[in-house]
C-alpha cells in the first residue's frame, strides 16, 4: 500500500443495514414492548428510526446501539405525540366546562386580605377552617384531611363560623342559613 491510498473501513462498517437488524432484532422487539407500542403503530415507529439510520448511515459509528437509540427515542416521542393528540381531540367547549374559571391573581388576593381582616375575632381553628375552604379554595374533604377533622364537621364548622361572621358584620344570614 502506497500513502497516498485511503485506509480501507473497518469490517463492521461494510456490513448492510440488514445484517445489523438481523442482530438487533430481538433488542428491538423488546424495546418496543417495554414502550407498549400497539403492533399496527411499531412498524412506523421501527420505519422511522431507520429512515433516519439510512440518512446517516456513513456518519454512525456504533450502528446497532445507534439503531437501538433511535428507536428508543421515535418510542417516546411516539407516547408524546399520543398525549398531545388526545388534549387536542377534546373540543375547546368540553374543556371549557371541565376546568373551573379561576379568578385573576389581584382578586384572589383581595379576597385573602378581606378574609384575613373578617376573621381576626374568631378563634384559631374556625380562622384555620375558614381560610382553608375559602382562601386556597380546598374542597371540605380536603380541609377534613388536613385538619384532623371529619367532612361533615367541616361543612358544620364553616357554616358556624360564617354565621359569626355575619354576626359580627351586620349582615343578614344567608337564605340556607340554619341559624336564622
Amino acid at each position: 500500500m502506497t500513502q497516498n491510498q485511503p485506509l480501507p473501513p473497518p469490517e463492521s462498517s461494510l456490513d448492510t443495514l440488514e445484517e445489523h437488524l438481523e442482530r438487533v432484532r430481538p433488542q428491538i422487539k423488546k424495546l418496543l414492548r417495554s414502550y407498549d407500542i400497539p403492533l399496527q403503530d411499531a412498524e412506523d415507529v421501527l420505519q422511522d428510526a431507520l429512515l433516519v439510520a439510512i440518512s446517516k448511515w456513513d456518519t454512525i459509528r456504533h450502528k446497532e446501539a445507534w439503531i437501538l437509540g433511535a428507536v428508543r427515542v421515535k418510542c417516546s416521542n411516539y407516547w408524546k405525540k399520543m398525549r398531545n393528540d388526545r388534549i387536542l381531540a377534546v373540543e375547546p367547549l368540553v374543556l371549557v366546562e371541565l376546568s373551573p374559571a379561576q379568578a385573576p391573581e389581584q382578586e384572589q388576593r383581595e379576597v385573602g386580605l378581606d378574609l384575613n381582616s373578617l376573621t381576626r375575632g374568631v378563634d384559631k381553628r374556625h380562622r384555620a377552617a375558614l381560610w382553608l375552604r375559602f382562601g386556597v379554595g380546598l374542597d371540605t374533604a380536603e380541609v377534613a384531611r388536613r385538619l384532623g377533622y371529619n367532612p361533615s364537621s367541616i361543612r358544620k364548622l364553616t357554616t358556624r363560623s360564617l354565621a359569626r361572621l355575619q354576626k359580627q358584620v351586620g349582615a343578614p344570614p344567608a337564605p340556607d342559613d340554619p341559624t336564622r
